[in-house]
């Protein structure tokens, strides 16, 4: 969602989320997008069991996006080893995303929603807690 775009249009869902993703602080912003990363991972599961070819393509392209808006945002100079583990992770996701789609792997790409499911988890958890610090995050 863009900065300055209306809702109007939208369905109730993405007015909500648009609404959710502008009045978010960065460190709120990462769960949304793995929030929505697994939505794309988990429908692109489907969509390979299913042998919907053109649909887990578009799934499996808007969950490599997403995982490049988060590997792009890293802060490396603050974020130190965290942020160059986290980088590694993503690359690992992308390249797991690609031989997913490609050999119609659905066990692959399950397993990958899993990792992700978990990278999610903890990032919620620390967001969630009093006092914790999220440079270099992403």
């Amino acid at each position: 969602m863009r900065h300055g775009t209306s809702t109007a249009g939208y369905g109730g869902a993405a007015a909500y989320r648009e609404t959710q993703v502008m009045s978010s602080s960065p460190e709120q912003l990462v769960p949304l997008l793995y929030e929505r990363l697994l939505v794309y991972l988990r429908r692109a599961e489907k969509q390979i069991e299913a042998k919907e070819i053109a649909g887990k393509a578009e799934s499996l392209n808007k969950a490599s996006e997403i995982v490049f808006e988060l590997l792009s945002n890293l802060n490396f100079d603050e974020g130190g080893e965290l942020a160059s583990r986290l980088a590694a992770l993503y690359a690992f996701f992308i390249n797991e995303i690609n031989e997913s789609g490609r050999k119609m792997d659905a066990p692959r790409l399950a397993r990958l929603t899993e990792m992700v499911n978990s990278l999610h988890q903890a990032w919620e958890d620390a967001v969630n807690s009093p006092g914790t610090s999220l440079d270099g995050g992403a």
